[in-house]
């Protein structure tokens, strides 16, 4: 992976964690955030403003949300992010600690797709990259 690409990922979540939302310069309006299947939830959210809902979600219920790249690798146009999510519960204080992957789709050097694997191994092939 590039350091241009790592970068840049970085940048995506920094802007996640300082503004509790995504950066709209980073996405295509009409991306796509595709939450894991295993999610009670599970939802394609189409269109920014559906992705900025779904995110205002998260940090509503976890004020304190912190969501960190762990690792990433690229593939072309596709990023394979595993992430380390954490915060605290807005009623009951107790703790999230969550690893996951995201699976990034560009094109014209924004973000068209986000998707969100629980398994590791799916996520990877899905952004075709091998594993370790």
């Amino acid at each position: 992976m590039t350091t241009d690409v790592d970068e840049w990922v970085q940048f995506g979540y920094d802007r996640v964690n300082r503004e509790k939302g995504p950066a709209p310069e980073m996405w295509h309006d009409d991306g796509e955030y595709v939450n894991a299947r295993e999610d009670p939830d599970a939802a394609t959210h189409r269109g920014f403003p559906a992705i900025q809902t779904f995110f205002a979600g998260w940090y509503g219920a976890y004020p304190d949300l912190r969501v960190e790249p762990v690792e990433s690798r690229a593939n072309g146009d596709r990023v394979f992010v595993w992430v380390r999510m954490t915060g605290h519960g807005a009623t009951s204080g107790l703790p999230l600690d969550l690893e996951l992957a995201h699976v990034w789709t560009l094109e014209d050097g924004k973000i068209r797709r986000i998707e969100e694997y629980m398994d590791r191994g799916e996520a990877l092939a899905a952004a075709g990259v091998a594993a370790p």
